[in-house]
């Protein structure tokens, strides 16, 4: 088996700093072609994994966080072999898709794990919306693609992961309430599979695939990455002190049944904002790529995961 590495070297804590040469090592030990490559900013990991797909190789890993995971999985969903198995091993800020796993701790059980799991079939979210200049993106996510606070919260964590000693979890949460303070509810109009569900003013809209985001907050608990559908959780406008203390309860899951929480489940979402001067930000896979007016597609079953 040909394996191909897409490591961001910039990812994961101080504590992990050993952690990649015995990662590296393990690999080697069990698999007999490792080719890695290291990524050295934005899109480096897409591009990368695109490469690797159509050198013909049969599995690739991506060795970083949610931004690292998700733009691998652009890159070979892109590529000419989009059938190309994927694995991955968390060390991120937050990795948040891999809590959605039970997954080893050392390198050697981490190595063994993926190279005996079976291929398994797993859905992919797709998202298109536009830059801040006008321009169309599409890209696919593996996890939660959301907007509003929490897109403006992903801008300012990103700003920030490097040097500091908090941890991803810790940061999340402080800029998380940070930006609550800031944040003053847009309106919006959401529609799912062509109906229009809330229309009003929001603080968040997360359209999940996986449960978690933000360093752990479990804001779809009942998420499934092969159900083919997305859980569309939206939370509307309210006092920031109500936010802050629904804030601390997303991570329990215990949001749901709030009455500023609606959840709602389809194929594809669209959100436009009913007054466009203060477009909304995007948060996707930890990565802030636009803005809305949005659209969010499941894929389902897009993706050979092997982990």
């Amino acid at each position: 088996m040909k394996v191909g590495v897409v490591r961001n070297p910039l990812s994961g804590q101080r504590a992990r700093a050993k952690f990649w040469p015995a990662m590296r090592q393990a690999l080697q030990d069990r698999f007999d072609n490792v080719k890695i490559h290291e990524t050295s900013g934005g899109g480096d990991a897409a591009r990368l994994a695109a490469a690797l797909c159509d050198s013909g190789y049969d599995l690739v890993i991506a060795v970083g966080g949610d931004g690292t995971i998700g733009e691998t999985i652009d890159g070979i969903l892109r590529s000419g072999h989009p059938a190309t198995a994927f694995s991955f091993i968390r060390s991120g800020s937050g990795s948040d898709f891999a809590r959605n796993f039970s997954l080893p701790d050392s390198a050697q059980a981490i190595a063994r794990e993926i190279a005996e799991a079976p291929l398994r079939r797993i859905d992919v979210g797709r998202l298109t919306c536009s830059d801040e200049n006008g321009m169309r993106i599409e890209r696919h996510f593996a996890n939660i693609a959301s907007l509003g606070l929490s897109g403006l919260v992903v801008q300012v964590v990103n700003r920030q992961r490097r040097g500091g000693l908090i941890s991803g979890e810790a940061r999340f949460l402080l800029y998380s309430a940070i930006e609550t303070l800031r944040y003053s509810a847009r309106p919006v109009s959401v529609t799912i599979d062509g109906e229009e569900v809330f229309r009003g003013p929001v603080t968040l809209v997360a359209c999940a695939n996986g449960g978690w985001f933000g360093g752990g907050m479990h804001v779809a608990p009942d998420a499934d990455l092969a159900d083919g559908l997305l859980d569309v959780v939206i939370v509307g406008g309210a006092p920031r002190l109500k936010l802050l203390a629904l804030l601390n309860t997303l991570y329990t899951g215990a949001h749901v049944g709030n009455p500023l929480v609606s959840i709602f489940r389809g194929r594809r979402i669209e959100v436009v904002p009913i007054d466009s001067a203060q477009p909304l930000p995007i948060d996707c896979d930890g990565e802030a790529p636009g803005q809305i007016p949005a659209c969010f597609e499941i894929v389902p079953q897009g993706l050979n995961l092997k982990i």
